[in-house]
């Protein structure tokens, strides 16, 4: 059966290929800047140079950088995609661990807004509209359905995630629902921070590509994977 939609909507076709001029324009970008040794290429040929600023910041490195991580979590316009490449860069392996625990804290402060503040905070946040297509998220199996959400790419997470706070979920459950549905993702973008280091960035560009096109079918597919998620919820019994 295919996947591939017919009588697609223009706005979907407006999105796609949106996304796809995004990604050759990026590329191109990068390619260029690879070869003529622009801005971007110059900042990472400097690598050694920053780490050796942020080693000597000592504690205070790491410290901020869980403060940014935490940032992004509750504000949900940071991309965390980028923070993450950032913890890579930074510190190598070990932001990783400094992402786990920046996002472990942000989850929890963000479910503490939630059940202080109810669904009348989170709507002045985000869209009403939007909310109630995720509304199936409550119910017998909300944990199973939110670790899917917060797993897959492409999927407004930030908001699910004030969602989730309204739930019967326990506090602790959520927090580990939330944290290993994000590790692939912190491990991926800190792989690709800590690759820019490198001086062979090949293998970086490859994962990158890969997750970019990942990332694009995710959106594109985002409806039919919202349907699959709704299934998932029990129906009522008469």
């Amino acid at each position: 059966m295919s996947i591939i939609r017919k009588n697609v909507p223009r706005k979907t076709w407006a999105k796609v290929i949106a996304l796809a001029v995004g990604v050759l324009l990026l590329s191109g970008y990068v390619i260029w800047d690879i070869l003529a040794g622009g801005p971007l290429t110059s900042l990472l040929s400097n690598h050694d140079r920053v780490v050796a600023f942020v080693e000597r910041m000592g504690f205070f490195a790491p410290f901020i950088y869980i403060l940014l991580q935490i940032a992004q979590i509750i504000l949900a316009p940071i991309p965390g995609q980028v923070v993450g490449g950032v913890g890579g860069y930074l510190f190598g392996w070990w932001g990783i661990l400094w992402t786990l625990i920046g996002s472990t804290i942000g989850y929890l402060i963000m479910i503490l807004i939630s059940r202080k503040f109810g669904r009348s905070l989170i709507e002045k946040i985000f869209k009403k509209s939007a909310m109630d297509k995720f509304d199936f998220i409550f119910g017998e199996n909300a944990a199973i359905i939110l670790f899917l959400v917060f797993l897959l790419p492409g999927l407004p997470d930030d908001m699910v995630g004030y969602m989730a706070g309204l739930t019967d979920v326990p506090i602790k459950s959520l927090i580990v629902l939330m944290t290993l549905g994000h590790i692939p993702t912190i491990i991926i973008t800190n792989y690709i921070g800590m690759g820019l280091g490198e001086s062979n960035l090949v293998p970086v560009a490859i994962v990158a590509v890969v997750v970019v096109l990942i990332f694009g079918v995710a959106l594109w597919q985002k409806d039919r994977i919202i349907k699959l998620l709704k299934k998932q919820k029990p129906t009522d019994k008469e």
